[in-house]
C-alpha cells in the first residue's frame, strides 16, 4: 500500500519515497551585502561566508552521504567525482596545503 505522505514530498530521484534530505552541493557563492534597517540583523545576516546549495529533495536512499549532515544528489556526486584532480596536480595541492599548515603554527 502506498504511503500518501511520499506524495505531498517525493523524492526528485525516485520519486516512490517520501524526500528526507536535501542536496548540499554548493552551486553559486554569494558575498554582496544584504541590507536591512537593523545593525544587529545586518551584522549577522553579513558575516561569514554564504554560499546557495542545491537543495533538491532526495530520499535517504537515493542520497549520496558524503559525510557528517553532507549528501549530494547523484547528479552533483558525479560531478564531484569528475572533479577529482589528476595526482599530479594532487601533489601540488598537499604541498601548498602543508605549507599552510606550518605558517598557521609558527
Amino acid at each position: 500500500m502506498n504511503n500518501p505522505r511520499v506524495f505531498s514530498n517525493p523524492c526528485a530521484i525516485c520519486r516512490v519515497r517520501e524526500a528526507t534530505k536535501l542536496c548540499d552541493y554548493v552551486t553559486g557563492y554569494n558575498n554582496s551585502p544584504i541590507f536591512v534597517n537593523n545593525y544587529k540583523k545586518f551584522v549577522e545576516l553579513n558575516s561569514g561566508c554564504r554560499h546557495e546549495t542545491c537543495d533538491l529533495p532526495m530520499c535517504g536512499e537515493c542520497a549520496k552521504q558524503m559525510g557528517l549532515n553532507v549528501d549530494f544528489c547523484p547528479h552533483h556526486y558525479k560531478l564531484h567525482i569528475q572533479a577529482e584532480l589528476p595526482a599530479k596536480l594532487k601533489q601540488a595541492q598537499i604541498r601548498q596545503k602543508s605549507k599552510q599548515y606550518y605558517e598557521m603554527e609558527e
